[in-house]
């Protein structure tokens, strides 16, 4: 149907298509040279990304006279249904971080198309450019579920740039949730950048990246954020088990550094914030597992429970002027498992703490200080596009002062990939 309504717009000889569906993703080209059309649909597949909320290969895709650049738009529609019961979280995502100490209701119902995403993508391959890739997507969840941006980058064979998924963690590596917060020792963020990266042809590839500095810290009457002078730097090596599809393990790194006014001296100030991980994709027949760990001082903005707490920076209570970092460790353990090829299910359990120095405990005794996070989930591809999900969460928060809050969520989604 699409076709037709497309075709009063296009010139006489464009109107031509064809149906290249395969098992991955169907599409249909619009396009004068059909027979070529299939070396572009291979680049959508390829570059499809490895991230759950992120929109697969498009359904819709339109090619130049050569046959060598495409140009697909696509994303998915997704509903959710959420229930808090035995305590509520008050927000969308479930965040442990987000678990209020008292007067949170005992159960919400509440309903979020958010999620919903929409994409531009063209593909091309050159002998100069290598598979080249500019892509563009936003969702709904910026205010007043106006359009938020998600990524705007262009990509070949050996360079990034544009605003995407932070180079300092494994999006492949990352466990199936409906709740699009995820795990909360996970690293996730988006980044403007540049990234360089080499593979190997025996299965290790690295990279570098400098990123634009992007601090949540915490202010107060002696220091505030200054304006940040260094990009952010971070580093991966990947080995890919060669033969073994969907094994691998990386190790990252990252370095950021934070600038501050201490305004009892008025003087610029400095510190260099690091980080550390590990993360590991291991498939064996239908059993899929994956864990990370990370450990880091100065990198809270990167991890999901504590990106939002204020954490990259925070005052020093016995040396007032003075900022100083809490150290952030990090890990999730999970297992997915594939009954058939419609039908899997997967479990996860995460855990984020931070460190307490210089008598910040006793200061802050409310402070979030450890988040737990519990998933267990099913879906079912009732076809290629249209997939259902129920999942299970339960998380907990612990202060400094040792006090302890539960709460617990059902979620149901319904998403249709076009």
């Amino acid at each position: 149907m699409p076709v037709f309504l497309l075709s009063p717009a296009m010139p006489a000889l464009a109107q031509k298509w064809v149906d290249l569906s395969n098992e991955r993703a169907p599409m249909i080209c619009i396009s004068e040279t059909i027979n070529e059309a299939p070396d572009v649909v291979e680049i959508f597949q390829n570059t499809q990304s490895l991230y759950h909320h992120d929109p697969r290969a498009p359904r819709f895709v339109l090619v130049d006279q050569e046959g060598k650049w495409g140009l697909g738009i696509g994303g998915y529609l997704q509903t959710k249904i959420e229930y808090d019961f035995a305590k509520a979280v008050d927000n969308v995502d479930f965040l442990p971080s987000a678990i209020q100490r008292g007067g949170a209701p005992s159960s919400q119902y509440r309903m979020d198309m958010t999620n919903s995403t929409i994409f531009m993508k063209l593909v091309g391959r050159s002998s100069l450019l290598g598979d080249f890739e500019l892509f563009t997507s936003a969702d709904w969840r910026g205010d007043g579920m106006g359009l938020k941006l998600q990524n705007a980058y262009m990509k070949t064979k050996y360079i990034t740039i544009g605003y995407t998924v932070g180079s300092f963690m494994d999006i492949a590596a990352v466990p199936v949730t409906i709740d699009y917060g995820g795990p909360c020792g996970m690293t996730f963020y988006r980044s403007t950048q540049v990234q360089f990266r080499y593979a190997f042809d025996f299965g290790l590839s690295m990279g570098i990246a400098l990123e634009a500095p992007d601090v949540n810290a915490t202010e107060n009457e002696n220091i505030s954020l200054g304006a940040q002078r260094m990009p952010h730097v971070p580093i991966f090596v990947q080995y890919n088990f060669m033969g073994m599809p969907g094994n691998h393990i990386r190790l990252g790194a990252i370095l950021r550094d934070i600038s501050y006014t201490d305004k009892i001296t008025n003087h610029d100030s400095d510190k260099m914030g690091w980080g550390a991980q590990a993360s590991m994709l291991g498939t064996i027949g239908k059993l899929q597992l994956k864990g990370q760990f990370t450990i880091g001082e100065g990198i809270g903005s990167l991890i999901n429970n504590v990106s939002n707490v204020g954490v990259d920076m925070v005052p020093d209570p016995q040396s007032p002027g003075k900022a100083m970092f809490l150290r952030t460790t990090a890990w999730y353990v999970g297992a997915q498992y594939n009954f058939t090829d419609k039908l899997f299910a997967s479990a996860t359990f995460s855990q984020t703490y931070l460190s307490s120095r210089s008598g910040y405990k006793e200061a802050h005794p409310e402070a979030y200080r450890k988040g737990q996070y519990l998933a267990a989930n099913m879906f079912y591809n009732i076809t290629r596009n249209m997939q259902l999900g129920i999942e299970y969460l339960h998380g907990w928060r612990t202060d400094f002062d040792s006090e302890t809050y539960n709460a617990n969520r059902i979620n149901l989604s319904a998403r249709y990939d076009f």
